[in-house]
Parts: C-alpha cells; sequence; structure tokens
C-alpha cells in the first residue's frame, strides 16, 4: 500500500521542465512588479538620457 502511494513521488519525469516554468514565472511577475511600481521613474531616466544625447 505505501508503495502505490509512494509511486508518485518517485516517477519525476518532467519535473525539471515544471521546475523551470514555475522559475520562469517568478521572475516574469517580479520584472512586472518591478516596473509597474517604477515605471514614472524609469521613463524619467530614460527620457533624461535621451535629452543628453541628444543635447
Amino acid at each position: 500500500m505505501i508503495e502505490r502511494l509512494l509511486t508518485p513521488i518517485k516517477n519525476n519525469k518532467g519535473q525539471q521542465t515544471i521546475e523551470f516554468v514555475m522559475l520562469l514565472g517568478v521572475i516574469a511577475s517580479l520584472v512586472v512588479l518591478f516596473f509597474s511600481l517604477f515605471h514614472k521613474e524609469l521613463a524619467g531616466g530614460f527620457f533624461t538620457i535621451v535629452g543628453y544625447v541628444l543635447t
């Protein structure tokens, strides 16, 4: 009975793919959060750099 319950745990086929997708999801959500929190500061910095380049 115990072996039957542990069979899905032992079967780790595709585990690396799922871990990679989860990691990408966490990174993507952090990037979106960062840009949503600091979009005004980032845009201001970008336009400041463009202004320095054009003058």
